[in-house]
């Protein structure tokens, strides 16, 4: 019994330790990791997802300038979602705003700018052949992002005298038909329209939907609340002229290069014209316009080269006038420019090519020493139009021209030359 009763005591022993053991183990044993939940990236945090949204933008203004203004004539009116871009549209806006009339999703519409009425838009391309959108993060409300896009369009237009000659407004939606004449619309002379380069600027709201962005709103800049403000014909705070050739495509490169070569053509050319010259040139200017091209042709002003350059016209008087000639009356002939620039002007469209041309050319004037020069200032507007398929200069206006400072390369060249002139004057006095 005794020898039992230690058996026991001796297994009890054995048991504790091992309950003391186990015990130890679970004690210092480490908890189970909790797995941290994954970061969702925004625009806010991460590069690539501002980088999605933008592609996203640039995507769907693609779409939404590929249809013709008229065509949304009813989505504006009704407040409905267009097909071309409710895929890319968020859910909130296709329950709550479609069908109403003030949905924050504003389509293209007739706008009349710088007195030319866009009648309609194509978004413009660049060399990557994606459209010329630019969308910048301004910042976010809760899970809303807020981004500023400015779109680049081509628009096709006509002058607002033309425009009321065709289109008058309905009393009933506020927006502007072709009027009818026998129920049928009047036919509009192709050669009327005319197109210009314009930007647009929209606030857009973007949300993220599992993986993709969608748009939320996207409203005019600056826009008028109530669909009859904003429909306003000169309601155009959204949009501002932009220059009608971007040297940074190829193609308007290209463009931009020929035409100014043919004004810097013209106006080498010019530098053959003399004092001589000059009178024959004013007496044929008052002869005829036969008289006038005939002269310029035997001096080689134009053609040159074979190469037509002005467009000389029964209006040829006004827009060649004997005054826009550089040669004045005090001067023997102009022996060359400096600092000749040549720059889009702002009113450029595709009817009216026009050019701020700006230059110092250096006159020998009929009173002056042999070989000293009297620099002027002129600055030009020079319009270009394209006759059966040449662009030729189709009116030159001299805005003004002045007595001007030698560029400093020549000024040193100048007193370089008056401290020859008086060593020379010095050995002469010296020898007699």
């Amino acid at each position: 019994m005794g020898k039992k009763l230690k058996v026991l005591a001796l297994s009890a022993i054995i048991v504790a330790n091992l309950v003391s053991f186990t015990g130890c183990d679970s004690l210092f044993k480490k908890a189970p990791e909790v797995e941290p939940e994954p970061k969702v990236e925004t625009p806010i945090t991460s590069p690539n997802e501002d980088n999605k949204v933008k592609d996203m933008l640039k995507e769907y203004f693609g779409k939404m300038y590929e249809k013709p203004v008229n065509e949304y004539e009813q989505n504006i009116l009704m407040g409905v979602i267009p097909d071309n871009i409710s895929g890319m549209i968020a859910q909130r806006t296709l329950e709550e705003g479609n069908n109403n009339p003030e949905v924050g999703i504003h389509l293209p519409r007739m706008v009349s700018i710088n007195g030319i009425v866009a009648l309609d838009y194509d978004i413009i391309i660049a060399n990557d052949n994606k459209p010329l959108v630019d969308a910048s993060f301004v910042g976010n409300n809760s899970d809303i992002f807020v981004y500023y896009v400015k779109v680049d369009l081509k628009a096709k237009g006509l002058a607002e005298s033309d425009f009321e000659q065709y289109y008058q407004k309905n009393p009933d939606t506020k927006l502007y038909e072709r009027i009818k004449e026998n129920g049928q619309e009047k036919e509009i002379d192709e050669e009327l329209y005319d197109y210009i380069k314009v930007q647009a600027r929209y606030d857009v709201e973007v949300v993220k939907e599992g993986n993709d962005y969608k748009v939320l709103t996207q409203r005019e800049a600056n826009y008028k609340p109530g669909l009859t403000n904003r429909l306003f014909l000169l309601n155009h705070d959204f949009l501002t002229r932009i220059p009608y050739l971007n040297t940074k495509i190829d193609e308007e490169k290209k463009v931009y290069d020929e035409e100014k070569a043919l004004i810097e053509m013209y106006f080498n050319n010019l530098l053959k014209v003399d004092k001589e010259r000059m009178n024959l040139i004013k007496s044929s200017w008052n002869e005829s316009k036969i008289a006038f091209s005939d002269i310029l042709k035997k001096i080689g002003i134009s053609p040159s080269q074979d190469k037509n350059l002005l467009f000389i016209d029964d209006d040829y008087k006004s827009k060649f006038k004997i005054e826009s000639f550089p040669l004045k009356l005090n001067m023997e002939r102009i022996s060359g420019y400096d600092s000749f620039t040549v720059s889009l002007h702002p009113g450029y469209s595709l009817k009216n090519k026009m050019y701020l041309v700006s230059f110092k050319a250096a006159a020998v004037n009929t009173n002056g020493m042999i070989g000293d020069a009297v620099y002027y200032q002129y600055d030009y507007v020079i319009t270009m139009k394209n006759i059966n398929g040449n662009t030729l200069i189709d009116n030159i206006r001299l805005n003004e021209y002045y007595k001007t400072t030698p560029p400093a390369d020549k000024t040193e060249k100048q007193e370089d030359k008056k401290e020859d002139n008086k060593s020379e004057s010095k050995e002469t006095e010296n020898k007699e």
